[in-house]
């Protein structure tokens, strides 16, 4: 719901501003990917936050970074993508372009 509400347009927002909500949906949206993509499958009970921690980054390793690639992965990775992007236009707008 937050990601939708930053991705329509207000009055008299700026274009800076525009680009920023827009980066900030799509980055929510992402996350969204990546926690649904990791815990679609490893959902469990640790007895220490030490032992999460450990199997997390073991996890995330085996999930994201090594082959062959999962379903979920065509979802988090042009949205990780397009993110980024959207971030960089964000950070690079001019002021110049406000206003217009």
């Amino acid at each position: 719901a937050v990601a939708i509400d930053l991705l329509i347009p207000k009055e008299n927002e700026t274009k800076s501003a525009r680009k920023m909500n827009q980066c900030m949906a799509t980055t929510l949206v992402t996350m969204s990917f990546w926690i649904t993509a990791f815990y679609n499958n490893h959902l469990n009970f640790y007895v220490d936050y030490a032992q999460m921690l450990r199997r997390y980054f073991k996890l995330v390793v085996q999930s994201y970074l090594c082959w062959p690639l999962r379903p979920m992965c065509l979802l988090y990775i042009p949205s990780t993508l397009l993110s980024l992007f959207l971030l960089y236009q964000a950070l690079t707008s001019p002021a110049e372009d406000d206003e217009e």
